[in-house]
């Protein structure tokens, strides 16, 4: 009997997720649309990549076309809508096979849902909570595994659901979604007399670049020789660029190669992601901070993070996403002048890759057999 294939599926695909693909359980891989990084290139070859939509893979589902399905974690506010078609579709292939599509996710989703919808919405806090817990509740019992990245996730559908995340279906398991040690990483490092202090990240008000502009002159008070330097696109562009032309010892570069993003990492003593708190949206670890810490990067980083907590116990600065400009400036000085080696930051990473233990975890039971299932029309 042959085998059936697993699949994952995106709402919005990133050059990351190809990338991990080389590493991972081979499988379909169906994105709706593409964010601003995303590079087909980067997809290990002969793996099927297609754009699609949801309904599409409902489809699928409902067919049992695949032994196991990732889609978002039914925590993600945007995607509920869509959650909420698969796992009924999910239900009801249970019923009509015998060996019907599971469905598993990853979960880093850290904010608090039901304030930051009732604040969106102006219900009452009460009432969303009730048609949350309904709604996600239902779509959490749909699936057959939940895969935690952070333990902040891991509490937040606890505060949700309840008894429903206690024993039974989904089996569920906490792995940190912390990065390796890349390849490239040196164990070399730099004296803070030519320090270099690194952004990486879209350029809007949620990252906390503001917050870094209106701090750097007072870094460079007190360590004259730093340099800053800028990496992303975004709505505030025009005024960053603007701002970098008149700010010293500073440089930006719009819309950066991957390439060039990790060079920049590898060559950085601090890399700096003041998340911000934003209606439904709390940032969940950040691309930036793992790729920094994967090079050994220090990070200074607010509290807004999944693995704030993590990141304080292991040596690096977080702060609150509020703090004044001169506490954001004294986090990133210390920083420098504290900077460890590469090998002592790198030291406190785990030996596999969080996201891929978490994937590996997620499909071990399912058959991984390279049989190409008819799949959406991209």
């Amino acid at each position: 009997m042959t085998q059936r294939p697993i699949a994952r599926y995106y709402r919005g695909a990133r050059t990351t997720h190809l990338e991990r693909l080389h590493d991972s359980a081979p499988g379909d891989f169906f994105y709706q649309k593409p964010m601003y990084d995303f590079d087909v290139s980067r997809a290990p070859a002969g793996a099927r990549v297609e754009q699609t939509s949801f309904l599409q893979v409902a489809v699928l589902v409902l067919k049992g076309t695949y032994a196991k399905l990732e889609i978002v974690e039914p925590y993600a506010p945007s995607a509920l809508p869509q959650n909420l078609v698969l796992a009924l579709a999910a239900r009801v292939g249970r019923v009509l096979h015998r060996q019907p599509t599971e469905l598993v996710t990853y979960a880093i989703e850290n904010a608090d849902l039901p304030h930051k919808v009732a604040a969106s919405t102006r219900l009452p806090v009460a009432v969303t909570r009730a048609l949350l817990r309904m709604t996600v509740g239902f779509c959490y019992r749909s699936l057959s595994r939940v895969a935690f990245g952070t333990a902040d996730a891991e509490a937040n559908y606890a505060a949700l659901l309840g008894a429903r995340t206690k024993g039974g279906s989904p089996e569920t398991t906490l792995i940190w979604g912390l990065p390796t040690a890349h390849p490239t990483a040196s164990a070399t490092t730099t004296t803070a007399a030519g320090a270099t202090v690194l952004f990486v990240g879209a350029l809007d008000e949620r990252k906390g670049i503001r917050q870094l502009m209106d701090s750097w002159s007072d870094v460079l008070a007190e360590l004259p020789d730093a340099t800053l330097q800028i990496l992303g696109k975004g709505p505030l562009e025009a005024e960053v660029v603007a701002w970098a032309k008149t700010a010293s010892h500073t440089s930006i570069l719009i819309d950066p190669s991957r390439e060039v993003i990790l060079d920049s990492q590898r060559k950085a003593d601090v890399l700096v992601l003041l998340s911000q708190p934003f209606t439904n949206w709390k940032e969940q670890i950040g691309l930036p901070i793992v790729e920094g810490l994967s090079v050994g990067t220090e990070i200074v980083a607010s509290t807004e993070t999944g693995i704030a907590g993590w990141l304080e116990d292991h040596g690096h600065r977080v702060l609150a996403p509020d703090a004044p400009r001169t506490e954001l400036a004294g986090a990133i000085t210390g920083a420098l002048r504290s900077r460890r080696s590469r090998s002592a930051v790198l030291a406190d990473l785990p030996e596999v890759d969080g996201r891929l233990a978490a994937d590996r975890w997620l499909f071990e039971s399912a058959a991984t057999e390279p049989t190409r299932a008819k799949g959406p029309a991209a």
